[in-house]
């Protein structure tokens, strides 16, 4: 239990397997293979009588594979990536009473008669998870993800009252790979994604007596690919199958209530590939399969200022840009192909009235997104 004067920080996190190698001069070229099968949970409650202190952290990430590779000072960083989760020969675990081997982060706060001023929760669950950090190098490398386990991030809290801002997030992700540089980076990147667990979910529930100003969110992707670019070419080849059903659910009440932002956001498959530089290369492929994309979004009060709810469903997702003060030049071959459902629902009650209220829903099966523009920096 806690009552507390001073900050209040929680971090629970669990990992199967984890590699970082990185060069500063000089190349660099790596083969990495890792496998996991076992249960990756990762929880934290916290308790809490009065007052939760000026500011609180709780953050709670349950990793199954996790990879980062760094390079600077001119070289080259090669190689190939492969990351898979896998069931295990037992269908059922009495711990679970489901599937077996479940990425799972739990995180929550119980505290219905306590106040909190500045509040963050966050509840991270990733099956596989690939990092790669260019700085005036080069980049060429490929990386496999498969990912057979359920992965779920499951957040909550329930306080008496919010008296400044409260963050609230929960990210639930079969496989993530993301690519950063700085500098003149020449970056040539494949990459192989299948997720086929069961269900990959995200999920917030908030409840508050009274709140000031709040953002409630969840989000679930089957499959992930980031990669930004800087100044040299940048060239993405994908492959991606998702198979799970992917579920994103972030719900708030609140009874009195300043600002409430509550906002969800679930994708079968999803990869941006953008270049603040010359020239951008994008052959994408993507599936969804029949499980579905579904996410919901709710707020419910008394009386308040302002509140917006969101809810983003999609299949497959692509967006690829180049600078077009660089020499603004993209070249893209893209195939989406969605085989299940997307919804998204979006819903706000209040029983006595608000300044301003807001509400979207977005269902898309296949979205793609490709440009050329001035780079806003």
């Amino acid at each position: 239990m806690v009552t507390a004067s001073s900050d209040t920080t929680a971090t629970t996190t669990s990992t199967g397997n984890s590699f970082t190698g990185s060069v500063v001069t000089g190349n660099l070229a790596v083969t990495s293979a890792q496998t996991a099968s076992n249960n990756v949970q990762a929880q934290t409650v916290l308790n809490v009588t009065t007052d939760v202190g000026p500011t609180a952290e709780v953050f709670t990430a349950a990793t199954g594979n996790t990879g980062t590779s760094v390079i600077s000072g001119g070289g080259t960083l090669s190689g190939s990536y492969n990351q898979s989760i896998t069931q295990p020969a037992t269908t059922n675990c009495a711990s679970t009473g489901g599937p077996c081997a479940p990425i799972d982060a739990e995180s929550q706060i119980e505290g219905p008669n306590a106040t909190s001023t500045d509040l963050s929760l966050t509840a991270q669950a990733i099956a596989n998870s690939q990092t790669f950090g260019t700085s005036d190098s080069a980049l060429n490398v490929t990386a496999t993800q498969t990912n057979a386990s359920i992965v779920a991030a499951n957040g909550g809290a329930i306080l008496g009252d919010v008296t400044d801002q409260g963050q609230f997030a929960s990210i639930g992700a079969g496989n993530n790979v993301t690519s950063t540089t700085s500098g003149v980076v020449n970056q040539t990147l494949g990459v192989t994604q299948t997720n086929d667990g069961a269900i990959t979910q995200g999920t917030e529930f908030v409840n508050l007596g009274n709140s000031e100003v709040t953002n409630t969110s969840a989000t679930a992707t089957g499959n992930n690919i980031s990669a930004t670019n800087t100044e040299g070419p940048l060239s993405v080849s994908d492959n991606q199958d998702n198979e799970s059903y992917v579920r994103a659910q972030s719900v708030e009440t609140s009874y009195a209530f300043g600002g409430a932002t509550v906002s969800a956001y679930g994708v079968g498959n999803s990869v941006m590939a953008g270049n603040q530089g010359p020239s951008t290369v994008l052959n994408n492929v993507q599936v969804n399969g029949a499980g579905g994309v579904e996410s919901i979004a709710s707020f419910g009060g008394d009386n308040g200022y302002d509140v917006n709810v969101s809810s983003t469903a999609m299949g497959n997702a692509a967006t690829g840009f180049a600078c077009s003060s660089c020499g603004g030049v993209m070249n893209v071959t893209n195939s989406q192909t969605n085989n299940g459902d997307a919804s998204a629902t979006a819903s706000i009650a209040l029983t006595n009235g608000a300044r301003s209220v807001r509400s979207t829903a977005t269902a898309v099966g296949n979205s793609g997104t490709f440009y050329v523009s001035t780079p806003s920096n």
